[in-house]
């Protein structure tokens, strides 16, 4: 260890099945911290690989293979022995899997306890996937008990929304998913002139969000839009559905499917955005996914690329600011063609982006919170 690091305060940001480098606890809260030079930071993440080597970043794997389930079983213990073995004057927990055994190193190591809420988890039980009604409940009072037993100093909200839907949850700093690297400077256009039109559906892919429902509607314009072009990149973890998807897009040239158990680095997502003409967000408007705003968003603003998005009138107003996007039915099949004639017509990004898209402008209060807590 270098005399240097020796002096600075430990701090452990923690997740279980996140990627170790995740564009949320390393990208945004890591990065954040590092820059300050203030501290000894520390990663516990999913990696498949041998976690990576640095001078001033130490990397731990949570999991190297999501599908194990001796893995995922003793997930809490390696998670003891990792904070043990870093000895944190700040945790930051990504996950609620480790709230209680972070609760109880609390009293010995001493450490300020930080719950990032990265999702409305006993909400998202709701959704539909796989696991039957009484996995379902025993999720529920599992996550409910962990969350409320926990010691936490802090919350860290990663949707405005959550303040309303978990208002236990204090007190809490929230911090959006927001746009991180240079904003683009795009010029009004419209898609209509290009002789392929590319389309791109991202992300977790699963009933909920609508993939089968963009595939099936994207199927009906092919017919009077041979030009198009669909790619579907990311990963799903309800395996009937991948199948679902990989037999209905069978001999259909026009669409590339990615699928993966795993999850897609997020370079590859942002390439495969840079290559799109619109990003489709099909998702369904349930009560869980609704008052959300998707990272995709924030990116998508940030890099210029327009955007279809099932209706929803925060998202509406949001990218009406700048014209980054229209609303599209994508479960009305009927006025498929029409709607996509509209949305190819119109001119987009007429509006400047506002600034707050960027996670420069959240940064200063995160970094203002640990230093407060370290």
């Amino acid at each position: 260890m270098h005399v240097e690091s020796a002096y600075k305060t430990p701090v452990l940001i923690a997740s279980s099945l996140k990627p170790i480098q995740d564009t949320r606890a390393f990208a945004k809260l890591g990065l954040s911290l590092r820059e300050t030079n203030k501290y000894r930071l520390n990663f516990i993440g999913f990696s498949s690989k041998r976690p990576l080597k640095s001078s001033d970043v130490r990397y731990f794997y949570s999991i190297s293979d999501i599908k194990s389930f001796w893995q995922r079983a003793f997930l809490p213990i390696r998670f003891l022995y990792l904070t043990i073995k870093t000895r944190p004057k700040v945790l930051i927990c990504c996950t609620w899997e480790y709230l209680l055994p972070a609760t109880l190193l609390k009293f010995f190591l001493r450490y300020s306890l930080i719950y990032d809420v990265q999702e409305n988890y006993l909400a998202n039980q709701n959704l539909p996937n796989s696991r039957s009604s009484l996995a379902k409940s025993l999720s529920k009072t599992v996550i409910f008990l962990s969350e409320r037993l926990a010691s936490i100093d802090h919350y860290l909200l990663a949707e405005s929304c959550y303040a309303i839907e978990m208002p236990e949850k204090k007190p809490a700093l929230i911090l959006p998913n927001l746009f991180q690297g240079k904003i683009r400077k795009t010029k009004p256009f419209k898609v209509d002139e290009k002789p392929e039109i590319h389309l791109l559906v991202t992300g977790t892919l699963s009933p909920a969000f609508g993939t089968l429902d963009a595939i099936k509607w994207v199927d009906i314009l092919i017919q009077d839009f041979p030009q198009t072009k669909l790619h579907v990149i990311g990963h799903c973890t309800i395996e009937k559905f991948g199948e679902e998807l990989i037999d209905f897009v069978k001999n259909k040239s026009y669409i590339n499917l990615e699928i993966s158990r795993q999850p897609i680095p997020h370079e590859q997502i942002i390439q495969a955005m840079e290559m799109a003409d619109f990003v489709l967000l099909p998702y369904k408007q349930s009560p869980e996914i609704a008052p959300k705003m998707p990272t995709k968003l924030y990116e998508c603003a940030g890099l210029g690329k327009a955007v279809l998005h099932s209706p929803n009138p925060n998202w509406e107003n949001f990218l009406s600011q700048f014209g980054g996007g229209k609303s599209i039915d994508f479960l009305d099949l009927i006025n498929a063609k029409s709607s996509f004639k509209v949305a190819l017509s119109n001119y987009y990004f007429q509006g400047e982006i506002p600034s707050e898209i960027h996670w420069d402008t959240v940064k200063p209060d995160f970094q203002r919170l640990i230093q407060s807590l370290s």
